[in-house]
């Protein structure tokens, strides 16, 4: 009779491993702080779907993007938890282990590309900025992701040439946010640019770090990859479940009207047609033979 040893914990790192020649790879602590993480961002979505049950439909589009972003963030850190979503890259430097083969979480920037854009929307919709603004301040938003993720996979210097391009997009971003989209804020009124204030001094802070996180990771090899994950989880879970939980509370404040984000239904409600009596419509015929000969006149007045 054989026993078959069932590992106890955390098991992900040896049943789902990553190849042999990758030598810089997440170990078990690692995934278990992006196990924590995911159980925090899955139930901060659960959280905003039963804020969102008591408010109007009409009020709930912060609350939407805020579910989809949460539910979009717990889908990264359970694929990285279970140490599904990377590959192996050759290091540049040396600096961690003596440099070798990498593992990069590709997901990770999967999740940066689809939950940013909804927490920058919140904010930038909340500020009242015109719809222009909001689009091109997302697109530059995407480019820093897209910049970064390429980066991130490039093993020789030409990496940091993906990484100034961009940042170049994230001081576009940051632009807007602190001279546009601010000045936009404080014509809403004191409210909401308290509000504003407080989200904007909290993005513009956690968001500088990344870059600086992406150069001692992917970037420079100088920290390993569980202290990647700690550093990146640390700033995803203050931007998410702190930040924007903080956001949802501000939205329940201010009316989507004042914000000029009124969102007419798109359907009619059925109108009940009622007979119409011989006297209505000899009168509504009189009208139209009215109204057809003042406009026979008024037509041959301004042809004299």
């Amino acid at each position: 009779m054989s026993f078959t040893l069932v590992p106890r914990g955390n098991a992900a790192v040896s049943i789902n491993p990553v190849a042999s020649n990758i030598t810089i790879r997440l170990t078990a602590h690692g995934s278990d702080w992006y196990w924590a993480a995911f159980c925090i961002f899955a139930i901060t979505a659960l959280a905003y779907i039963v804020s969102a049950a008591f408010v109007p439909r009409a009020e709930r589009i912060f609350h939407y993007f805020s579910i989809a972003a949460a539910f979009f963030a717990s889908l990264t850190y359970f694929t990285m938890a279970s140490n599904l979503g990377s590959t192996g890259i050759q290091t540049e430097f040396s600096h961690y282990m003596g440099g070798g083969i990498r593992q990069i979480f590709y997901a990770r920037y999967v999740g940066w590309f689809l939950v940013s854009p909804l927490i920058l929307a919140n904010i930038l919709l909340f500020s009242g900025v015109a719809w222009p603004t909001v689009l091109f301040t997302l697109s530059a938003q995407e480019i820093y992701v897209v910049s970064a993720l390429i980066g991130s996979l490039v093993s020789s210097t030409y990496k940091w040439g993906y990484f100034t391009l961009g940042v170049v997009a994230w001081f576009l971003v940051m632009y807007h946010l602190i001279f546009v989209a601010r000045v936009s804020a404080k014509e809403q009124g004191s409210d909401v640019y308290r509000h504003f204030r407080v989200m904007l001094s909290g993005i513009s802070f956690i968001w500088t770090l990344y870059p600086i996180s992406w150069g001692l990771s992917e970037g420079g090899n100088v920290i390993a990859p569980d202290s990647e994950a700690a550093f990146y989880g640390v700033l995803d879970v203050i931007t998410l479940p702190v930040i924007c939980s903080y956001f949802v509370y501000a939205s329940r404040k201010i009316s989507v009207e004042r914000l000029g984000l009124t969102f007419e239904r798109g359907y009619k409600r059925p109108v009940a047609i009622l007979p119409i009596t011989e006297k209505q419509a000899a009168a509504e015929t009189a009208g139209g033979e009215r109204h057809s000969v003042e406009t026979a006149v008024n037509n041959e007045t301004a042809a004299v």
